[in-house]
């Protein structure tokens, strides 16, 4: 059926857009259309007639959706809405016995949920049918002959109808992909951004090194062969309107099918590359099914043995990439080589080549060595992203002396570190160690080896340093790591380390459940880089540990605030003849049993693991031990906790509590990383006390104090 309903008066014709497409748009749309478009406030408007709608619903490469604009009301609430969803005669869109849906996007008093709101309108709509034909529509949330548009603003509310139907960025050739695609319209907004369009017209070729998926290599094809996006979609949100003029679609889609056989018979050349042989495949599958293989098509190939294609006569046109960017930062080091070829082959390979460059992050943009001349900015969903655009004849960007600098310094300096650590590591059981801490004002960072693999912790940078300044400098350093240590960047676990309050330090950071194992004086204990902000082992204890293993033989040992139970691994190890390891934390607790396990032990009433607030357990034990180790937090508030612990504050009851159950032959070994604490004078006048600081501190970590110790004993 056929309707000329809507063909004699201009219709509001609504388009929404991504993030960052409004320009794109507005000119895609002048050009399709020949009509000026308008703002909206959720994207673009044009006046015109019905073919208008089609054309973009057909051409468009960068909408989302089209939408037939029915009215608008700035009487926002719920009154001012049923006024304007009945001043519609939806019998003139709608068959009685029709399906439709209702989106309602927003909130307005007396409807806080959008599918309230939706029913609400939904019930207007049914009302009316139900008035003037005595039967309503059906509700069909999947596959509607009518999904009707509501959005709300705090000022107007808009009404219409949606003519997409699904969103128009899903053209219907993907079918399998690689991680991460770029969706369909962001690939088409980079691809128009670079003027790839006009240099189509041009004969100008299109290569991109890191297609993936291929997702910019087929939009780009679809470009280049004049193919309409919407000629492989399978439906549209008009074709159950009683409006639809199939006569007036069915020309478009014919004007369409020959621009294509014209467009594909001049198309210059695009290709695309990658080192994931699968998703090559998978891309070749599709452009294929586009019947595009002849002049497009994907090769699997890594970066690193790229160079210009001899096999083709291509004439110089524009590159194109989205290479990964990591989400987490401890990701990106990896990305640095990965940027610097990327300059390097537009330079060496591709220097009369346009290069445009999808990525979030500025630092790696700078990585490439290449000054922009244009920016564009773009959402890759929630991730915001910039089109670096490189032209050929800029003048690359020249790398900073101050940086060579500084990335040498710090090489030497780790050099030196690795040469003095191995003298002492020689002699001694050890695969943990502290390899640098902030030595040089730089490069703010601690950095410590687990076996083979790197802990790396950034300290907050001053304020007065640009952020980008310090996250390039971060991502240097992660790369002078990997060089120098040997240790690749894949096995570098980075996190920013702040003032902790409480148990901040003990919270989880991540899921990867990847525990390992290290040796400390013939000790296995479980470490973990990823998920929390420690790693199970606070290396600066380790004199600590190893003095306990060697005094704990036939003794009963204390290990209070035990964390994951290391000095209760030390003590079985040095055949201690019972341990108590008393924590808080269920997790740690755990752990600590499985470092007893690791070792040959087996918890049961011999050696004993507590979940219990210290201070509360030590107020309430009746039980004496030979030796005590005890390392409280600086502060902790947890919510398992009566009271909070500050240790300046309470460190005295601390002590003293701990000393009651304390033989009278036995010792208390105390420390705390608080770098302000004082012990109270009236201890020392109590109870023989000894600081063994300067013992307790290990040559890894002598440049920083980073506890205090004592020993207490009864007098």
């Amino acid at each position: 059926m056929s309707s000329n309903l809507h063909t004699e008066t201009d219709l509001d014709v609504w388009v929404t857009c991504p993030n960052g497409f409004h320009g794109l748009l507005k000119r895609e749309i002048a050009d399709l259309t020949g009509q000026t478009p308008a703002d909206w406030s959720q994207g673009v408007s044009v006046r015109g007639e019905l073919d208008i709608a089609y054309r973009l619903c057909l051409w468009s490469r960068l909408a989302n959706r089209v939408y037939l604009g029915l009215g608008q009301s700035s009487e926002v609430s719920v009154d001012g809405l049923r006024e304007l969803v009945e001043s519609v005669a939806w019998d003139a869109h709608l068959r009685p016995s029709g399906t439709l849906r209702v989106d309602f996007h927003g909130r307005m008093d007396g409807i806080d949920d959008a599918r309230y709101g939706g029913q609400k309108v939904k019930d207007f709509i049914v009302d009316q049918f139900r008035d003037r034909h005595g039967v309503r529509p059906n509700v069909d949330r999947d596959n509607p002959d009518v999904t009707v548009y509501v959005q709300v603003r705090r000022k107007r509310i808009d009404l219409g109808i949606d003519l997409s139907g699904d969103s128009l960025h899903r053209r219907g050739y993907r079918q399998a992909t690689g991680p991460a695609p770029l969706k369909e319209n962001l690939a088409a907004a980079v691809l128009m951004a670079a003027d790839w369009p006009e240099r189509v017209r041009d004969g100008q070729a299109f290569i991109d090194p890191l297609c993936g998926s291929g997702t910019l290599v087929v939009e780009a094809a679809m470009i280049a062969a004049d193919i309409a996006p919407g000629l492989l979609r399978k439906r549209f949100g008009f074709e159950q309107w009683l409006g639809h003029d199939r006569s007036l679609w069915n020309d478009l889609v014919s004007e369409a099918r020959q621009r294509r056989q014209t467009g594909e018979a001049s198309m210059p050349p695009v290709l695309g590359y990658d080192a994931d042989g699968g998703v090559v495949a998978r891309a070749n599958e599709t452009l294929e099914r586009l019947g595009l293989y002849r002049q497009a098509r994907c090769y699997h190939k890594p970066l690193d043995q790229w160079t210009r294609p001899t096999h083709l006569t291509l004439k110089p046109g524009l590159v194109v990439s989205n290479p990964p960017y990591g989400e987490r930062l401890g990701n990106k080091p990896e990305l640095l080589a990965l940027y610097r070829r990327i300059g390097d082959l537009f330079r060496n390979e591709l220097s009369d080549w346009t290069l445009g460059l999808l990525t979030s992050d500025a630092v790696l943009a700078r990585e490439t060595g290449l000054r922009a001349g244009e920016k564009h900015r773009f959402f890759n969903g929630r991730i915001e992203t910039h089109l670096y655009v490189f032209t050929p004849g800029e003048r690359a960007a020249e790398p900073s002396p101050a940086q060579t600098e500084q990335d040498e310094a710090l090489r030497n300096r780790l050099r030196k570190n690795l040469k003095q650590r191995r003298k002492w590591l020689k002699k001694q059981d050890i695969e943990a160690y502290r390899l640098y801490d902030a030595d040089l004002p730089e490069f703010a960072i601690a950095v410590d080896v687990y076996g083979d693999a790197l802990h790396v912790q950034e300290y907050a940078p001053p304020k007065d340093i640009p952020e980008d300044k310090a996250r390039q400098r971060l991502l240097h350093a992660m790369a002078v790591l990997a060089e120098v240590t040997g240790i690749p960047v894949e096995r570098i676990e980075l996190k920013q380390r702040q003032r902790q309050k409480g148990r901040q330090q003990y919270e989880r950071q991540s899921e990867s459940g990847e525990f390992f194992t290290i040796r400390e004086e013939g000790v296995r204990l479980r470490v973990n880089l990823k998920d929390y902000l420690d790693t199970g082992v606070f290396l600066d204890h380790r004199p600590t540990r190893t003095w306990i293993q060697k005094q704990a033989g036939g003794r009963s040992v204390l290990n209070l605030f035990c964390y994951t139970g290391a000095a209760t691994a030390h003590a079985y190890v040095g055949q201690a003849a019972s341990t108590t390891s008393v924590d808080l934390s269920r997790t740690y607790l755990n752990w600590a049993r499985e470092n007893l396990r690791l070792n040959g032990g087996k918890p049961d009433h011999q050696h004993r693991f507590i979940q219990a607030d210290c201070l509360k357990w030590l107020r309430e034990n009746t039980e004496r031990f030979d030796l005590i180790f005890m390392d409280p937090p600086t502060f902790s508030n947890s919510s398992r906790m009566t009271d909070t612990l500050d240790i300046q504050r309470d460190h005295v009851e601390l002590i003293e509590q701990a000393m009651r159950s304390l033989n009278p032959d036995g010792v208390l070994v105390f420390s705390n990383n608080f770098r302000k604490f004082k012990l109270d004078e009236s201890l020392i006048e109590r109870y023989q006390v000894k600081d063994v600081t300067h013992l307790s501190v290990p040559e890894d970590f002598k440049r920083k104090r980073p506890h205090q110790c004592w020993h207490l004993r009864h007098r």
